[in-house]
C-alpha cells in the first residue's frame, strides 16, 4: 500500500497527543516499508543520523519520542506517520483504492503512474490536479492524497461510495467514443434524460464521472434512499439480470420485513422488477422505517456489547448492567421512551429510531 512521509504542505504540524491517535493497517505498513530502507544497522530503531535523512528534525519527533531515548522505535514512528496521516484527511480506502488503481494501470510495472496510463482511468476526471510536482506522473503518495482530496470534496457534496460507484459504472456502460463522458446519444443509452445536464458544470454537453456522481448523489437524496439502500437496489440487478435488459423476476427481490402500507415492489404487476421500482420501494422502506444507516451502525454496536443473553434486544436488566448516565440511548430510565412495541426490551429498530430522533446535527 502506498506510504505517507511527509506533511500534506510543509509545514509545521502542530503539536498532538500520541496517545490520542487511530493507527490503521497503512500506518503499520508505511513503517515497515520506511524501516526496511532507512534502519542501517538493522537495530530495529531509527537513530539522529536515519532519521535526518528523511528530513526529520530533532523537534518535529520530540512529541513521538516516547520514552526520550534520542532515537525512534517501531510504534513511535507509526504514530508520526499516523498522526501526518490525520492530518492530511487520509484514511484506509483511500489507500487500499490507491493500491487497486495502481495495479489497474500501472502498465510498465514500474510503481507509478504515469499521467498517458491515466488518460483512460474512470476514478476521477481530475488527475492532473494530483501531480502535485508537475512531472506528469503520480507518486504513490500523490495519487493517496489526489484520492483523499476527492473524497473530502465529495463528502461536502453528498457524494458517497455508492454514486462515485454507480458514476463509474455509467461510464462503462455507455461511453462509445472513448473521452470517458456521457452525452447525447450515450444518456440514452444508459436510461439517463436530458434533465441529467444540469450537473454539467463545466458546460461540455457531456457528463464526467465527477459530474454524473454529483447526479446520483442528489437523485438517490431526493427519493430518500441511504447508501446501503442504493447498493442493495444494485445488486439484485445485478444478481438477477444475466440478459442485461436491467429487469429481473419480481421473486427475486425478497424483504424479511414486509409491511402492507409499502404496497408491491412490483408497482405495475409485470412479474419483473426495473431498478427503479426497487428503488422506489426502498425509498418508502427507508421512510417507515426512520433512520438512515449510521443511526443503524451505532444502535448495532451499542446492542453487540450490552446483550448479554443473544437474543439482539436489551432488556432492563442489559441497560442497567451497560453502566450508562442519562446522556445515553442505553440509559435505564429510557426505556419506556424508546420500546415502541411495549415487549419490555429495546431492538435494533427501536434503539436506531431513538438515535436518530436524539442525533445531534
Amino acid at each position: 500500500m502506498p506510504s505517507l512521509v511527509a506533511q500534506d504542505d510543509g509545514t509545521p504540524s502542530e503539536p498532538v497527543d500520541p496517545l490520542s491517535i487511530k493507527l490503521l493497517e497503512m500506518d503499520l505498513t508505511a513503517t515497515a516499508k520506511l524501516f526496511a530502507r532507512h534502519d542501517l544497522d538493522d537495530d530495529g530503531a531509527l537513530s539522529k543520523s536515519e532519521y535526518q535523512r528523511l528530513k526529520w528534525a530533532s523537534d518535529e519527533i520530540r512529541s513521538f519520542d516516547l520514552n526520550r531515548s534520542g532515537d525512534l522505535q517501531s510504534v513511535e514512528v507509526t504514530l508520526k506517520l499516523a498522526a501526518e496521516r490525520e492530518r492530511a484527511g487520509i484514511v484506509q480506502m483511500d489507500s487500499i483504492l490507491a493500491d487497486r488503481y495502481t495495479k489497474r494501470y500501472d502498465s510498465n510495472r514500474d510503481g507509478k503512474l504515469q499521467l498517458k496510463e491515466l488518460e483512460n482511468n474512470t476514478f476521477s476526471d481530475q488527475i492532473e490536479s494530483y501531480d502535485r510536482n508537475s512531472d506528469d506522473e503520480l507518486s504513490a503518495d500523490e495519487l493517496i492524497r489526489g484520492l483523499a482530496f476527492e473524497r473530502k470534496f465529495r463528502d461536502e457534496l453528498g457524494v458517497k461510495g455508492c454514486d462515485q460507484g454507480g458514476a463509474m459504472a455509467l461510464i462503462n456502460q455507455g461511453d462509445l467514443n472513448g473521452d470517458r463522458q456521457l452525452g447525447g446519444d450515450e444518456l440514452d443509452a444508459v436510461g439517463l434524460d436530458s434533465a441529467t445536464m444540469k450537473f454539467d458544470r463545466n458546460d461540455n454537453e457531456s457528463l464526467s464521472v465527477s459530474e454524473l456522481a454529483e447526479y446520483l448523489a442528489d437523485r438517490r437524496m431526493r427519493m430518500g434512499m441511504t447508501p446501503s439502500d442504493q447498493l442493495l437496489a444494485r445488486n439484485v440487478i445485478r444478481r438477477g439480470n444475466p440478459d442485461g435488459d436491467g429487469l429481473v423476476p419480481a421473486n427475486l427481490f425478497r424483504q424479511a420485513d414486509t409491511d402492507p402500507d409499502l404496497g408491491r415492489p412490483d408497482e405495475n404487476g409485470d412479474g419483473l422488477l426495473s431498478l427503479l421500482e426497487i428503488e422506489s420501494y426502498l425509498a418508502k422502506q427507508r421512510k417507515l422505517l426512520g433512520f438512515d444507516d449510521e443511526s443503524a451502525n451505532r444502535a448495532s454496536i451499542l446492542i453487540a456489547r450490552n446483550d448479554s443473553n443473544g437474543d439482539r434486544k436489551l432488556s432492563q436488566s442489559e441497560l442497567t448492567a451497560s453502566g450508562a448516565d442519562r446522556d445515553s440511548p442505553l440509559f435505564p430510565q429510557k426505556l419506556s421512551l424508546i420500546d415502541q412495541d411495549g415487549d419490555a426490551a429495546i431492538d435494533l429498530k427501536e434503539l436506531a429510531r431513538f438515535i436518530q430522533k436524539t442525533r445531534r446535527p
